[in-house]
């Protein structure tokens, strides 16, 4: 019997073997090619070169091989990133992992992404559509030229699909979706609590700003005003069912979870040249996305000629594009963040006398229906039925209310591929004039040029909403464009001319910066509105930090992008320490060892400070309290579950004012006095700490904040973690401070560069530019990421070479 289980054991170890090194194998021929020749179809000789971190230079004669050898190297690199990225707009999803995929591709399907793309592509002038053709057939010749599928597919059993040209308009899509409020939830919650509060205490809780905003233009907010009233509903709410606090309380949580608190936005800044030591102007851009394995973006650089002009770009690339997204063409550096102006609205649809019709100005209108075939794999095909309305699809369904979508993204004005011209452009003025063309998630577009001239517009198409003042009420809650108002009917009229964009140049400061709040303050605002502003906590700490210093160097922008200081918590810090800790109710041992680890606290969000993990973590203690019940008397019964995720970061400025003054017609009615409220938060605050690394001397800031950075396989399968993921770090930074940094969402790259001194400008990305375990350069440049340290943005000494001949 023994011989039998040794002999067993021993065939077992011999399959696993075979099974390991089966799986060695496959992995291995499904690496991208790194030197050599292979025939493709371009005009002329395309090299491409690599240096030891896989940086890509593409040396080509004309634009169209550019496309080709840029997609052939995406192909090769990142093909399944680019599927996720069409797939998941298009919501495609479940035919590639199946049912558990069904929920999200249902809900994308009625924006009919994939029937817009085709024609968004149709619509392109013929320069564009030569490039994604050539993009496209470089994509798919790339695909065909690795040994085997890439391995994401061996392991799903799934072989991959080639791309299509349109499948590049959904890359874009993607992006709208990560970028923007693709089913205008922020609008629907402050109808919501529009129609629940009383005025004052809307205005209250939805500011049109506060004095953490800081705008180019020094236009100064401050922060609301205490309403008179409570949060009880208006008198209008029908309060029929019993307000059960206890029962909304114990399944009532408002802004759960906590990872981070950061929006989808980015830090960009530049200065002119009147502030650099060379006469060109320097920019510093860091997107803040989620991160993980590979990184969204993809670096190359590259020289080729076209317009009669020799182009040599450096910057990052969007796997499933064929266009330099940020970077330099050493005439001009430029860099986006998020804008969160208001590029949609929520109408409010009212049905006519039968479910067919709903109302309209011009009288009733019947409901236009499509239908979708949803593939699953191992299933089959999901059908599904779209409504839509002149205005656009049927996003919201419930409680007989139908909500509509008027959305940016759904326009032709809202997507097309002129960001192919940025390469051309030699100056800030013809940048400018391109920016306000392009066809992407509307952006804070900031660029500097050679002769140290600095600017900033909106990049993207802004809608032109009658002329109105799009931060006014009407265009930020559900509107019923069935009606008229005092001034007409409301709706879009278009989108704004080029010539009526907000513009800055060259400020009297010499300086511009955004970061995802409001950039300007002055009537220019009206024409952005507010789609969901970012707390100005970041923007004010970059201003200060531009506003410190009268010359900067790479090393001086790059100091600011790793600014992990506290200037957002230090209030948090005097309110805890001089008017809570004194009088708490905790005991003693419990009030030393606040006190001593929060003498320690250094003032930033450093890795071995426990006294900013107190202090964070009491703020977000205090809001949950505080807000969870205010906002549960708003609700209609206890089992509603309203996320107000979308509108936390302003309610910053209500609850700073609703402590410091103490109202006590805003306290919740479970707490006797505004000090029994703050000596909760504080023993909530202990108890989770202790909770969770099981004494406050370990509550580092480094062992809360620790990357998780994973491939989307690893996540369903941790068994690959080991193989796919990248290491865990305890690093510095949060979410209200230069430094964005959670587990795995912070700065998907980092750069520093004035124009023409492309030598010296500075570069880091995470992740690395392969997404293969097995590639020789998996993760390369992530630690210079990780520690900050100084990476240049050029290639460097070339490693590896390849050529495309033309077959």
């Amino acid at each position: 019997m023994a011989k039998w289980a040794t002999l067993f054991i021993k065939i077992i170890m011999i399959l696993l073997i075979l099974v390991s090194i089966l799986v060695y194998i496959s992995l291995k021929s499904s690496l991208p090619m790194l030197n050599g020749q292979i025939r493709a179809n371009v005009e002329l000789p395309v090299l491409i070169e690599r240096d030891k971190n896989g940086i890509s230079f593409i040396n080509a004669q004309s634009a169209n091989d550019h496309a080709f050898a840029l997609g052939w190297l995406h192909s090769q690199e990142r093909f399944f990133q680019m599927d996720l990225l069409r797939r998941n707009s298009a919501g495609e999803l479940a035919e590639l992992f199946g049912e558990v995929a069904l929920a999200h591709d249902k809900k994308i399907r009625v924006h009919q992404f994939r029937q817009r793309a085709k024609q968004r592509f149709n619509e392109l002038p013929s320069s564009h559509k030569s490039l994604l053709n050539s993009y496209t057939e470089g994509v798919n010749t790339g695909l065909s030229e690795l040994s085997v599928y890439p391995y994401e597919y061996l392991l799903l059993a799934t072989p991959p699909k080639q791309w299509q040209q349109e499948d590049s308009f959904l890359v874009l899509f993607s992006m709208f979706m990560d970028l923007q409020d693709e089913y205008g939830e922020r609008e629907k919650l402050l109808g919501e609590l529009h129609a629940r509060l009383m005025p004052d205490v809307f205005n209250f809780i939805n500011p049109n700003g506060s004095e953490w905003d800081a705008t180019i233009d020094e236009v100064n907010f401050s922060s609301p005003d205490i309403p008179k009233n409570s949060f009880e509903p208006a008198p209008i709410i029908d309060t029929s069912v019993p307000n059960t606090e206890t029962a909304k309380l114990s399944t009532f949580s408002p802004f759960v979870p906590y990872d981070h608190e950061a929006l989808k936005g980015s830090n960009s800044w530049a200065v002119t040249g009147q502030l650099t030591p060379y006469s060109s102007g320097m920019l510093a851009n860091d997107m803040h996305l989620g991160i993980g394995v590979p990184n969204i973006w993809y670096r190359s650089s590259a020289k080729f000629s076209a317009n009669n002009q020799d182009i040599e770009i450096h910057g990052v690339t969007l796997p499933g594009t064929p266009a330099l997204i940020a970077g330099t063409n050493t005439h001009i550096a430029w860099g986006y963040t998020n804008s969160y102006g208001d590029w949609s609205d929520l109408i409010k649809t009212t049905l006519s006398d039968t479910d067919n019709h709903y109302l309209t100005a011009q009288g009733p209108l019947q409901f236009e229906t499509d239908f979708e075939s949803i593939r699953v794999k191992g299933q089959s095909p999901v059908e599904i039925t779209i409504k839509k309305t002149i205005w656009g699809p049927v996003i919201h369904e419930e409680k007989n209310n139908l909500y509509a979508l008027r959305w940016v993204a759904h326009d032709p004005e809202g997507v097309n591929f002129n960001l192919l011209e940025l390469v051309y452009s030699r100056n800030v003025e013809s940048a400018l004039d391109i920016a306000k063309t392009l066809g992407i998630p509307a952006q804070n577009f900031t660029v500097v040029d050679t002769h140290g001239n600095a600017a900033w517009t909106i990049a993207g198409a802004i809608p032109d909403k009658l002329g109105a003042n799009l931060s006014q009420l009407q265009w930020q809650i559900p509107q019923d464009w069935s009606q008229t108002s005092t001034k007409g009917h409301i709706t879009w009229n278009g989108y704004l001319a080029p010539s009526d964009y907000p513009v800055v140049i060259n400020p009297k400061s010499d300086r511009i910066w955004t970061g995802n709040s409001r950039v300007i303050g002055s009537s220019e605002l009206n024409k952005i509105g507010n789609g969901g502003y970012a707390l100005g906590a970041r923007s004010r700490q970059i201003a200060n930090n531009l506003k410190s210093r009268q010359i900067f160097t790479e090393a001086d922008f790059l100091a600011i992008q790793l600014d992990d200081k506290a200037e957002f918590l230090t209030p948090w810090y005097e309110f805890l320490t001089h008017s809570v800790l004194p009088t708490s109710e905790i005991n003693d041992v419990q009030k030393q060892s606040l006190t001593t680890h929060l003498s320690q606290w250094q003032n930033r969000a450093s890795i071995d400070s426990i006294g900013y993990t107190i202090v964070r973590q009491f703020r977000i203690e205090l809001r949950e309290l505080l807000f969870t019940e205010l906002f549960s008397q708003t609700l209609d019964k206890p089992t509603d579950q309203i996320n107000y995720r979308t509108i936390r970061s302003q309610l910053e400025p209500a609850m700073w004012a609703m402590i410091t003054q103490q109202p006590s017609h805003l306290l919740p009615e479970r707490f006797t006095t505004w000090n029994s409220l703050f000596n909760e938060a504080l023993n909530k605050t202990i108890n989770q700490l202790e909770k969770q690394f099981d004494s406050l001397d370990n509550a580092s800031w480094g062992a809360k904040n620790q990357t998780n950075i994973q491939h989307p396989l690893s996540r369903a399968i941790p068994a690959l973690g080991w193989l796919l993921d990248m290491p865990k770090h305890q690093v510095s930074g949060d979410s209200y401070m230069p430094k964005v940094q959670g587990s795995r969402f912070g700065s998907s790259q980092r750069m520093v560069i004035a124009p023409g001194h492309e030598d010296t400008a500075i570069f880091h990305m995470p992740v690395g530019q392969s997404s293969h375990p097995l590639s020789p350069y998996f993760g390369a440049g992530h630690e210079d990421w990780i520690n900050g340290t100084v990476s240049p943005l050029l290639p460097q000494a070339t490693k590896y070479r390849l050529t495309l001949q033309p077959k």
